[in-house]
């Protein structure tokens, strides 16, 4: 046995052992490319940084409109209680406003807690995340990393992607993030990541699935027929459906927002037939000076590089289009959520447009100063777009106000503290997020439509009926007595009556709140400074 052991011993002196493996040095150009990933993601961090912080003082400072922010936050709490999403402050079940399944994904935040500064991280990191496909793309293109990475830098700083970021919540600026990424993927060849970009970025919303159709078609020329095809059929279809057949089963007044192209047709297809019949009067409509300052506010902070290869404008070009003809003037900005489908095309456009510069240049004299240059003068009007228009610090009408607290702020927050969880509340505008996870939410003076002027109701136009009182506005276009339909329960109402009493005017604002307190259905809990916290007469 000894002996036995004794050779054993002298085998496994004598067997070679594995020398640890070595890891190859990376490769100057390997280096190179970690290098600039490294700047990029510290760009992109401190974007991130930036304007989840700001986003999140404006929401807890009471410094944004929250309207629509507390619509999605009402929808989604909902859903994560397996619950109809049906948002009091609509008036109707939300996807019968806007189809967004996106939502869904989103439930796991309400889940764990998350709510709304939840969604605002989630909007900010998608927004921020958007510059990666356009580097990485930028560097495949240009064969060059400091160009790559200046385009990056640019996309960071534009102004319509600064202000998207701070106007409340919307889902569709994650679609803005995957249509970079699906055009990277498609650029690649990964058709897989494609297809799910694609139909990610669709469903953020409605109209998102046209730049989606778009997109489908110009990869079927220039890259995948197969892939193009199928993309353009599925959003196609995904589009006609819902648009005509979804969104009237589940909202009562149809697809509503087809009022806002009322100057060319009562339809979506009326409207897309009289805007080419009638080249003359959508002249009219499309020349003027407010969409032009929009055009050089979407392509002066890129140099106007997109259009030297205006081919990949093209998926824009539905967003666009719905925007400058629509009656809604906030489409014809740059200051809310309606560029998402137009800002990844711009810059996608925009290095297409390098790259063709970049050709021409070729053989010329110092090829690389040309580069240089290209990569300076889009920092800079990237920068001056900054400054001129852009909501950022670096902007020369930045109001550090905007996001600041003060003891006023402190007592709406000790006011709303007086209202229990889940209970059914009346209040203003920008008081709605910080209540919005419970069923019953009212935007004041909704639902006390009995205690405003009739004359007052009458004399507003459609759009802002609809927006007060949308549930009567629906009644009343379906020809119902709203008699039939008593006032809805609200136990509280929260209000501020030292501030903006948008979308009401001061007098009938007035009057809603003495009429109220007159004929003794509520009496104040909380009145300082202006807060005013209303409870219903006879509840304990």
């Amino acid at each position: 046995m000894d002996e036995e052991a004794g050779k054993e011993a002298e085998d496994l002196e004598a067997t070679p052992t594995a020398a640890p493996r070595r890891r190859e040095p990376l490769s100057p150009e390997r280096k190179r490319d970690r290098e600039f990933l490294v700047m990029l993601f510290v760009l992109i961090g401190a974007y991130i940084a930036l304007f989840l912080t700001l986003s999140l003082l404006r929401y807890a400072n009471f410094r944004a409109s929250n309207f629509d922010t507390a619509i999605f936050s009402q929808t989604i709490w909902l859903l994560s209680k397996f619950k109809a999403p049906f948002s009091t402050i609509r008036g109707m079940n939300l996807f019968g406003d806007h189809m967004a399944p996106m939502l869904f994904f989103l439930v796991p935040l309400y889940w764990i807690k998350g709510n709304i500064p939840a969604l605002l991280t989630v909007q900010t990191v998608a927004l921020g995340m958007g510059a990666l496909p356009l580097y990485l793309l930028a560097r495949d293109k240009l064969e060059s990393r400091g160009l790559a990475l200046a385009v990056g830098a640019a996309f960071l700083i534009y102004p319509a992607l600064e202000h998207m970021n701070l106007f409340d919540f919307h889902p569709e600026t994650i679609g803005l993030a995957l249509l970079l990424f699906a055009f990277l993927a498609i650029d690649r060849k990964r058709t897989g990541w494609f297809y799910v970009c694609c139909t990610g970025a669709a469903i953020c919303k409605e109209d998102m699935a046209l730049a989606v159709l778009v997109l489908g078609i110009l990869v079927y020329f220039l890259y995948d027929k197969r892939a193009g095809i199928i993309v353009t059929v599925g959003s196609a279809l995904y589009f006609i459906v819902t648009v005509f057949v979804l969104i009237p089963m589940l909202g009562p007044a149809g697809y509503q927002y087809s009022g806002r192209l009322g100057q060319f047709g009562n339809t979506p297809l009326e409207a897309a037939k009289n805007f080419f019949l009638h080249p003359l009067r959508t002249i009219n409509v499309i020349a003027t000076r407010g969409n032009l300052r929009y055009i050089l506010d979407l392509l002066l902070p890129v140099a106007f590089l997109s259009l030297f290869s205006p081919l990949f404008l093209l998926p824009a070009i539905p967003a666009f289009a719905i925007n400058i003809i629509s009656s809604f003037q906030p489409q014809h900005t740059i200051l809310n959520q309606y560029t998402a489908g137009i800002i990844p095309f711009i810059f996608i456009a925009a290095v297409f447009g390098l790259r063709k510069i970049k050709n021409w240049a070729e053989g010329s004299f110092r090829p690389k100063l040309v580069l240089g240059s290209l990569g300076a003068v889009i920092v800079l009007c990237a920068l001056a777009g900054n400054f001129y228009y852009s909501p950022s610090p670096l902007s020369g009408v930045w109001n550090p106000r905007l996001y600041t607290s003060d003891s006023h702020i402190g007592t709406i927050n000790e006011g709303l503290s007086k209202i229990p969880a889940g209970a059914p509340v009346s209040a203003q505008v920008f008081l709605l997020a910080k209540l919005s996870e419970r069923e019953n939410l009212y935007m004041f003076p909704n639902p006390f439509i009995d205690y405003v002027d009739k004359e007052y109701y009458d004399s507003l136009d459609e759009g802002m009926q609809r927006i007060i009182w949308p549930e009567l506005f629906r009644r009343r276009r379906k020809g119902v007595n709203p008699s039939r339909y008593p006032v809805q329960e609200v136990t509280y109402i929260a209000l501020d009556t030292s501030t903006s009493v948008w979308p009401t005017v001061d007098e009938q604002y007035k009057k809603v709140v003495k009429r109220l307190e007159e004929r003794g259905l509520y009496r104040p809990i909380f009145d300082r400074d202006g807060v005013v916290i209303l409870k219903k007469s006879g509840v304990p």
